[in-house]
């Protein structure tokens, strides 16, 4: 076997396309410094989308029926921000928003361009294989350095957090899919790849990053152990989730005040006026009640986006609201969030933006598994995110990261299915 391709590290080189080859860069830059550089991830995506718009020119592209669907489902979603942001009158919120919701049209010349050349999810793992680490050296940095109470990156913990576990299984998948391979230094190169980024993880204190290796984690198990082996795996993780909560004060101090916060807001009688509304969990769980009832009120077309701070106010004033979430201009729930701004066809352009794609990968899972399992991991771990942060659909470094890692993965199942039809 050729030591240059058993290590993994095929030169750029072997590409003639010099397009081909920067988008491979960009690619494999992506997830290295994302969490450590301001803009960093929005910049990348800025020029791919700059790229695909120069590519549309140059060859008509022959998409398939799945692939204009997925589109579809993109445009769609953006429909439902301008639709609602009118019939709830347009204002300074909505145009600050429109930057972040554009990317959902953008994405369409970038996946375009990436749909062109064949080995885009392979320079995004490499990309990671790195990127585990620099994670974790910022991590590092932000508790034991700089002496924050939790790892920030550039942003905040609840990016940084859930950023690091889907590199984290990012890498596994490179791991798992090319151990038979890989030259064993590279193996043990990937593997403490893979353990730097679930300490970074750990480090930044994130309920989202907690859920999301766990909900990904079990997924995982599925998806790759044999069933002789599948006891044994889910061993393995129970064991990981312990020695991290034995041996880390940020992992276990956040467990146990979320579950002690969570059973007094549920065992409280009146949510409006209970001290237990004002903690850290009972006030996401009390934006997520007054969320379901913006809905309820509100189920065509919302309250608007950038609308929520607004309506908690009229809410608190009318006595269906703690006052304990005066202050939070959105619900930490990416599906509440969007029902509640966008109405319930905003949330059913959501859902098809997540869940479209991960029914076309279970669909093509017998005849292309190495392809729609990477999918499905993107997919199962966006989703464990959105169910404790609303970033997802409204920060731009996280919707970035939502829709590439779709395009990289979807395109490259679409090619690989079509290969072994």
């Amino acid at each position: 076997m050729n030591k240059v391709v058993a290590w993994g590290l095929q030169p750029f080189n072997l590409y003639t396309d010099k397009m081909e080859q920067f988008v491979y860069l960009l690619l494999f830059l992506f997830p290295i410094a994302g969490m450590s550089v301001r803009h960093w991830i929005s910049n990348i995506f800025v020029l791919l989308v700059l790229l695909g718009l120069y590519m549309l020119g140059k060859k008509r592209e022959t998409l398939d029926k799945t692939e204009k669907v997925f589109l579809w489902i993109c445009s769609a979603y953006f429909a439902m921000y301008i639709v609602a942001s009118l019939a709830n009158g347009w204002g300074a919120q909505q145009t600050h928003y429109l930057g972040t919701e554009l990317r959902l049209l953008f994405i369409i010349p970038v996946y375009l361009l990436l749909r062109r050349y064949p080995d885009c999810s392979l320079w995004l793992l490499r990309g990671a294989t790195l990127g585990g680490f620099v994670l974790f050296a910022q991590a590092y940095y932000d508790v034991f350095i700089a002496g924050h109470s939790y790892a920030l990156g550039v942003y905040s913990k609840n990016i940084i957090g859930p950023f690091s576990v889907l590199v984290a299984f990012w890498n596994l998948y490179y791991l798992w899919t090319r151990r038979k391979t890989l030259a064993w230094p590279m193996i043990i190169y990937i593997s403490l790849s893979v353990l730097a980024a679930l300490m970074a993880a750990g480090l930044s204190g994130s309920r989202g990053s907690y859920v999301g290796f766990i909900v990904t984690g079990l997924a995982s198990v599925m998806f790759f152990s044999k069933p002789r082996w599948m006891l044994l795996s889910l061993a393995g993780l129970s064991l990981v989730v312990v020695v991290f909560y034995q041996n880390s004060d940020v992992v276990r101090q956040g467990v146990d005040t979320a579950v002690t916060e969570t059973q007094q807001y549920f065992q409280a009688k009146d949510h409006v006026k209970d001290p237990s509304s004002a903690t850290s969990s009972g006030v996401r769980l009390e934006m997520l009640r007054t969320g379901l009832l913006f809905i309820l009120d509100n189920p065509i077309v919302g309250i608007g986006p950038g609308n929520y701070n607004k309506n908690t106010h009229i809410y608190i004033e009318q006595g269906k609201a703690s006052p304990a979430i005066a202050h939070f201009a959105h619900p930490h729930n990416t599906f509440i969030e969007v029902a509640s701004a966008k109405g319930l066809p905003g949330l059913i352009t959501v859902l098809l933006l997540f869940y479209y794609p991960a029914f076309i990968f279970i669909k093509d899972y017998k005849r292309c598994k190495l392809t729609a399992v990477l999918g499905l991991i993107h997919i199962v771990a966006i989703s464990a995110f959105s169910l404790t942060d609303h970033s997802v659909v409204l920060m731009n470094n996280y919707v970035s990261i939502l829709l590439l890692g779709m395009a990289v993965f979807f395109s490259s199942h679409i090619r690989v299915c079509k290969q072994n039809h």
